[in-house]
């Protein structure tokens, strides 16, 4: 009989492969915010259309902002305890490698 957790398969390459990919998409957020932090003015829009579209606009961008900065933060967060848990787990199985071997060695 097979244990359940003995099915469990941790791909370390996989895992260290997610955090490249949360790291890269917190620079894009990051860059998306930034963008959209200028804001485009009243003048985008010329006289007419400009006192209208201006402030709704410019409170798009805000908000656009506001949630890319916390999307920013929070791919970051993810990313970072990602890549802790993974190298903690690295280090476990390392050692528990090392301790088998030391087992096996003296049977």
């Amino acid at each position: 009989m097979t244990a359940a957790n003995q099915q469990i398969i941790i791909d370390e390459d996989e895992l260290r492969a997610h955090v490249k990919s949360l790291t890269t998409a917190a620079e894009l957020l990051g860059a998306a915010a930034k963008t959209a932090a200028g804001g485009v003015g009243q003048s985008a829009f010329g006289a007419m259309c400009g006192p209208l579209l201006g402030p709704a606009i410019d409170a798009l961008a805000d908000a656009s902002e506001s949630t890319l900065t916390a999307a920013t933060a929070l791919a970051d967060a993810t990313g970072t305890g990602l890549k802790g848990i993974v190298d903690a787990f690295s280090e476990i199985e390392d050692g528990a490698v090392t301790a088998f071997g030391a087992i096996e060695g003296e049977l």
